[in-house]
């Protein structure tokens, strides 16, 4: 978390009406805004440069990099939790975000309400994934799949890395 508590947001959406909306909605609930990126190199600059609780990502940025490309640089680099946000609800575009295992997936439109509830699951189960993982094994009665399932998902590995390390179907 950053110096002041409030979990800080990272915006990548290249429409700037979007990005704008989102971040007053953000700031109106008291969050705080580490940045808006219209692209993925923004992105990632922001990542290495800014102190980052939540990224919320739009998968399709135009031209170059995906809002996946930098979820993969997260899952990798930052273990950080994020949401996807598309104007797109296809199959493909679902099943490409879901391999990525984000903590929400938003379609625009959406609505206020969506949006802050979605940001608040993300950064409440991200958090309880953490708290999860440090507490005593002794006291929790967990199978040997189970470890190693809360372990990949703390080390930041896609839900498609995980099961196919496991065997095991994605659903």
């Amino acid at each position: 978390m950053n110096t002041t508590n409030l979990p800080s947001v990272l915006i990548v959406e290249d429409d700037p009406i979007i990005s704008h909306d989102i971040s007053i909605i953000l700031k109106n609930k008291g969050y705080t805004i580490a940045g808006i990126a219209h692209n993925a190199v923004r992105a990632i600059d922001q990542l290495s440069s800014k102190q980052i609780d939540l990224a919320i990502l739009d998968i399709h940025l135009g031209k170059g990099d995906t809002g996946i490309d930098v979820a993969k640089i997260i899952h990798e680099k930052y273990k950080l939790p994020y949401i996807f946000l598309t104007s797109f609800s296809d199959e493909a575009t679902l099943e490409a975000a879901q391999e990525q295992g984000p903590y929400g997936y938003l379609v625009k439109p959406f609505q206020e309400a969506t949006l802050l509830s979605t940001v608040s699951l993300a950064l409440s189960n991200h958090k309880k994934s953490k708290i999860a993982l440090h507490l005593n094994h002794d006291h929790i009665q967990l199978t040997e799949q189970e470890k190693i399932l809360c372990s990949s998902l703390y080390k930041g590995l896609s839900y498609q890395q995980i099961a196919d390390h496991m065997q095991v179907s994605i659903n």
